[in-house]
């Protein structure tokens, strides 16, 4: 199992709300999109292990956002079928 899916498994009905109610907003939505623009694409940087490192954990945050909003997503389909 991998991190990710580890840290949704963990996540409370209460957390998975507040992060959908956040990132719902035209605020939320342009913050996840700075995220991703100023910190997603390409982590690695050949021959500094370090700093590969380093771009990939920031990189991880907004792929960590999306992640949880999913699954957020899918608890707030499954209540409103009935499951």
């Amino acid at each position: 199992m991998s991190e990710r899916d580890r840290m949704t498994r963990g996540a409370t009905r209460e957390k998975l709300t507040a992060y959908r109610i956040a990132f719902s907003t035209h605020e939320g939505k342009k913050v996840l999109a700075d995220l991703k623009s100023s910190y997603g694409g390409i982590s690695f940087v050949p021959g500094y292990p370090d700093v590969s490192a380093f771009n990939e954990g920031r990189r991880s945050v907004a792929d960590d956002i999306e992640t949880i909003l999913a699954a957020a997503a899918l608890m707030e389909t499954s209540d409103h079928e009935g499951g």
